[in-house]
């Protein structure tokens, strides 16, 4: 399958089964503890979104390795909650995956008005990435599940403004 992306040797493309179970026994410690709040299994969270109708999964990939798994899932037709997984190889690579990650959060958003998901609040560099990608973090909007808090990260679409009027006055 042709490759979606390319910046640098950062590669995008769809996700496979195969590209979730090598990626779920080698998640970042925070991916996986953040797995277990929600309740699931790396392999169930990065499987998951095959099932959701109208979600979309890509595998981001380091020269060869996968060191990502991202994408949406429709919550209507203009939200859809966005979520990303990944390994060592993320920071292992930072340089390379920051320079790519903004493309790929426009394609993820390229449907949607809004994007959103939550996060525990005790996960700072993710919470940093996350604001340096666009994402804000609503004061008041904040909840428990299985005694972490949980913060709710929203990005929406920028307006993209054509300079020139549709119509321009006749100057004689």
């Amino acid at each position: 399958m042709a490759e979606l992306m390319r910046v640098g040797r950062l590669s995008l493309d769809y996700s496979t089964v195969e590209d979730a179970e090598n990626l779920s026994e080698r998640l970042r410690f925070f991916d996986r503890r953040e797995c277990y709040i929600w309740g699931v299994t790396p392999l169930e969270a990065l499987t998951e979104p095959f099932a959701d109708e109208g979600a979309i999964t890509y595998t981001i990939k380091f020269d060869k390795e996968i060191i990502a798994m991202c994408g949406t899932v429709p919550i209507d037709t203009n939200r859809a909650r966005v979520w990303m997984l990944g390994s060592q190889g993320i920071n292992n690579n930072f340089r390379p995956f920051l320079k790519g990650c903004k493309k790929v959060i426009e394609l993820l958003q390229d449907d949607y008005k809004e994007l959103e998901n939550f996060i525990p609040a005790d996960h700072q560099d993710t919470i940093m990435w996350l604001t340096w990608c666009g994402f804000t973090f609503p004061q008041e909007e904040s909840y428990e599940v299985c005694g972490h808090t949980m913060l709710r990260f929203v990005r929406c679409q920028k307006q993209k403004n054509n300079v020139y009027p549709l119509v321009r006055p006749v100057m004689h």
